[in-house]
């Protein structure tokens, strides 16, 4: 039966991180690192709300160890072909998990009009695109011309990020910015954030979360 794979981590977190959750995940040792994954037949139904079992399941994984990589929603590989997509990108996920490293991802994005969003993503926070809706619409990070709030947001708050991230929306996603934070330095982050929010009412800010626009895609 293949393994369904939720992310990627640096350690073994302890088993409270997954206790009372799911007694299926477990963590195989892959290329030295550690994939958490539980055993499908399938790829489970988004409409079953698996994209938010897969987010919360990455989220409490992150809050626990060091460095994660969380893995795209629908990803079924055997033991053989979950070794080889590691080993083909060792490098890049190497790079990527120390880059991740003690930090969490920040998220700023720029409310669309409703004409441009489906009747159920109207109905959706903005808070929730970060993680499962990410994960389910998220294109890869492209250039793009940020309005002039996401602009402001680069200026003020760019100095306080390891890293940053542009998506560039499709028809139903908002412009939005990542930025790579140290966890230490999430709570000035978010005081140094509220000036700009108070001026962009149409920008919003959630997070932290799992690094879900710094991991690279190695499957």
């Amino acid at each position: 039966m293949p393994w369904y794979v939720f992310a990627l981590a640096d350690r073994v977190p302890r088993v409270s991180a997954v206790r009372g959750f799911t007694s299926a995940v477990t963590f195989r040792p892959a290329a030295e690192l550690y994939a958490a994954v539980e055993r499908r037949r399938d790829v489970p139904p988004p409409e079953m709300n698996s994209l938010q079992r897969h987010q919360r399941l990455v989220e409490r994984l992150a809050a626990r160890v060091p460095a994660i990589l969380p893995v795209r929603f629908g990803t079924l590989l055997t033991a053989d072909e979950l070794e080889e997509s590691i080993e083909a990108r060792r490098e890049d996920i190497a790079e990527a998990l120390d880059l991740v490293r003690d930090r969490r991802q920040m998220t700023w994005r720029l409310r669309g009009s409703p004409e441009r969003r489906s009747a159920r993503e109207a109905s959706v926070p903005f808070d929730a695109i970060s993680g499962a809706e990410y994960l389910r619409r998220a294109a890869h990070p492209t250039s793009l011309s940020l309005p002039p709030g996401l602009r402001r947001v680069r200026t003020a708050l760019g100095p306080l990020a390891a890293a940053e991230r542009e998506s560039s929306p499709r028809q139903t996603m908002a412009p939005a910015l990542y930025h790579l934070v140290d966890r230490a330095l999430v709570g000035r982050y978010v005081a140094a954030a509220e000036p700009i929010r108070a001026r962009y009412a149409q920008l919003t800010l959630s997070g932290p979360w799992a690094p879900y626009a710094f991991a690279p895609e190695p499957f």
